[in-house]
Formats: structure tokens, C-alpha cells, sequence
């Protein structure tokens, strides 16, 4: 059964690596403006987005880059055999934190980046909220709980290893 798990884990590793590289190679593309012959990577900032917009754009890589190699670690402790140990426990909760922050700079900077540049209008200021942020804030949450399931979950495993 572990076995199972643990190849799991190693193949969704991988397939964690894959989508990253791709991720960020994509931002790269985009940011840099490099086209080729069959890749064309746009925005749905226009080309001229300069400043705080980047910035946003910058720091949301970052992070989802500290949150996907975080939830590596986790996989690879997994795939290692860990299956409740401290190692997946806390890569699992960094994980959850650090998609959190995304989620919070995805709410936050556009804000902060509107009463930084100023509003057109001095008296205005638009705050929209998307439904992929307030949903990514839920999930991050919900993988708190599960983290602290999974810290219980190894206290039951610890027991049980005394018992026999």
C-alpha cells in the first residue's frame, strides 16, 4: 500500500516540476516579449504595463514558484515513504501558507497599486474582486484544516506504532 502511495507521489512530483517549468517559462516568455514560429504568450495586461502592475505580476511568480516547491518537498518526502511524518506535515503547511500569500497579493496589490498611482478621479477608487481569488483564499484555508488533519493523523500513527 505504501508503495502505491509513494510512487504516486513520485510521479506527481514530476508532474508538479513540469507544470512549474512551464509556468514560469511561459511568464518568461511573456514578460521578456519572446515569440517563436508556434508560441505566442500574451497577457491580458496590454504590452505597455509598466510599474506596480509588473511588479504584481513579478511577485505573484515568485511566490507560486516558494508554494509549488514547497508542495515538492512534500511529495518527495511522500515518495520517500513519509507518509504522516513532521517533514510532509510542515512542507504541507508552507504549501498552504505560501498559496495564501498569492491569493492575498492577487486581492491586495491591485489595491494597493490603485492608491498608489492614484485614481482618475481623487475621490474614486474601484476595487473588483475575482471569483478565482476569493476561491484560491477558500482552498488555501481548507488546506490549513487538512494540514492539521494530517498532523493528527501522525500522533494516531505514533500511538499506534507504541502500542504494537
Amino acid at each position: 500500500m505504501h508503495f502505491d502511495i509513494g510512487r504516486t507521489a513520485k510521479r506527481l512530483r514530476w508532474a508538479v516540476w513540469i507544470v512549474w517549468a512551464g509556468i514560469v517559462l511561459a511568464y518568461l516568455f511573456g514578460r521578456l516579449g519572446l515569440e517563436t514560429d508556434f508560441l505566442r504568450v500574451r497577457s491580458r495586461v496590454d504590452d505597455s504595463a509598466t510599474g506596480p502592475i509588473m511588479v504584481i505580476a513579478d511577485a505573484t511568480i515568485i511566490l507560486l514558484s516558494i508554494a509549488l516547491y514547497h508542495l515538492s518537498r512534500m511529495l518527495g518526502a511522500i515518495g520517500d515513504g513519509d507518509l504522516f511524518s513532521a517533514r510532509v506535515v510542515s512542507a504541507f503547511r508552507a504549501f498552504a501558507f505560501w498559496l495564501l500569500l498569492v491569493a492575498l497579493v492577487w486581492i491586495a496589490a491591485p489595491i494597493a497599486a490603485a492608491v498608489i498611482e492614484g485614481p482618475d478621479d481623487a475621490r474614486h477608487i474601484e476595487l473588483r474582486f475575482q471569483l478565482r481569488d476569493v476561491l484560491t483564499v477558500g482552498i488555501a484555508l481548507i488546506l490549513f484544516l487538512v494540514a492539521r488533519l494530517l498532523e493528527r493523523a501522525r500522533t494516531i500513527d505514533e500511538e499506534m506504532r507504541e502500542i504494537v
